[in-house]
């Protein structure tokens, strides 16, 4: 439901994918993205998991907020495992109750202010998307055949006619995330297409390349934090 404060907030996706409206504009929302929303802006996020959103929320006081403006970025992954064990602590391991609510609100400590200056420096460090990051993004798109699973890095870069190394920069440069990350983002869309297809797991996980079911269950979990069968049951009801 789209609303807005009197006071800034920071929201910090621990778990979850959507979209992040901001005003009129859209972002893409997946583990790790961040955003800092000015008082009074208008904001909202629609899900488009199965799995419940978890949102770390800090409201904001005083000027920064407005001064800092609508910003976003992406914690890299050892900075979100870090902000994950920080939340540990600050809830007293109270992630498991969140299931009801996803959105977890904390007060002023020095873990939180550590979260806060982890973010701030993510998004300084995650330049806005350019012209030339949307030129990018749109011909790896085009490099994935109709219907097909996205290659690995090597011959993404390949498709793409770039250096690997290079592509990378691109890609983190306009999305914040590694070519590799960008890869099993579309790969983890590939796979929750498959899994509602009829069928055990094992044939979904044959058919996304893996040759090892035990091997993708894990890499979904990594990705999503559930099981492939608990996404399964999760999207069906």
């Amino acid at each position: 439901m789209p609303h807005h404060h009197p006071h800034g907030q920071l929201l910090l996706y621990l778990r979850g994918r959507g979209e992040q409206r901001i005003g009129r504009k859209r972002h893409p929302v997946a583990p790790g993205a961040i955003f800092f929303i000015p008082p009074g802006t208008e904001h909202a996020f629609l899900e488009h998991s199965p799995r419940l959103a978890i949102c770390l929320v800090a409201d904001l006081g005083g000027t920064g907020p407005m001064r800092f403006g609508i910003t976003t970025g992406w914690l890299p992954a050892e900075e979100l495992a870090r902000a994950r064990e920080r939340l540990n602590q600050l809830t007293h391991e109270r992630i498991g109750e969140t299931e009801s609510s996803p959105s977890l609100e904390f007060g002023v400590g020095g873990n939180t202010l550590l979260l806060l200056e982890s973010c701030r420096r993510a998004c300084l460090d995650t330049p806005q998307r350019s012209d030339e990051g949307s030129i990018i993004s749109k011909r790896l798109l085009r490099s994935l055949e109709p219907g097909g699973l996205p290659p690995p890095p090597g011959e993404l870069a390949r498709r793409v006619g770039l250096q690997q190394d290079y592509l990378n920069r691109l890609v983190r440069r306009s999305t914040g995330l590694t070519l590799g990350q960008w890869r099993d983002r579309e790969l983890l869309n590939a796979s929750e297409r498959e899994l509602t297809r009829p069928g055990p797991i094992w044939e979904a996980a044959l058919r996304l390349g893996f040759s090892d079911a035990n091997y993708f269950s894990r890499w979904f979990r990594r990705q999503t934090g559930m099981t492939p069968r608990s996404w399964q049951q999760r999207a069906k009801s």
